[in-house]
């Protein structure tokens, strides 16, 4: 009988993970997120897309903006990829960098519209025929006023 041979690992070279996954190289990234104000105050949103490289030790190099969105939130970008540490790869002494891109969403929580209604009772200007309506009984018409604030 011939022995089973140990099957071997498509990729000889391992790369750098980011330790948790995806999921928490996300919450890494909403947690750290810091609105830039002006464009807050401009009600800037969309996506800014960094492409950077990892070395073999986890450390991020050369980040650069492939996608920009504003100069403020491009800044902010480069910032939070600069703060991530991805795992050790262990190649048998063989030096790796990988490149990779990252897609960092900036949008704004929506927000709520404020409207006032505001109506007025006003005594109608017909003159009023007293053989068809009761006494006592007033006409009266209404006005609705909505207003976005």
């Amino acid at each position: 009988m011939k022995e089973d041979k140990k099957k071997k690992s498509p990729h000889f070279l391992e790369k750098p993970l980011y330790p948790g996954g995806a999921k928490a190289l996300r919450a890494f990234i909403s947690a750290h997120l810091q609105y830039p104000q002006d464009a807050m105050e401009q009600r800037i949103e969309g996506v800014v897309t960094v492409a950077y490289q990892v070395n073999d030790d986890g450390y991020v190099e050369s980040p650069t903006i492939v996608k920009s969105l504003c100069p403020s939130c491009d800044e902010e970008a480069l910032r939070l990829v600069r703060l991530l540490r991805y795992d050790k790869a262990r190649n048998r002494g063989i030096r790796l960098k990988v490149n990779t891109k990252l897609n960092i969403n900036f949008h704004l929580a929506p927000t709520p519209v404020r409207s006032t209604i505001s109506y007025t009772l006003q005594p109608s200007s017909k003159p009023k025929d007293t053989k068809k309506s009761p006494e006592g009984s007033g006409d009266y018409g209404y006005t609705i006023t909505l207003r976005r604030e």
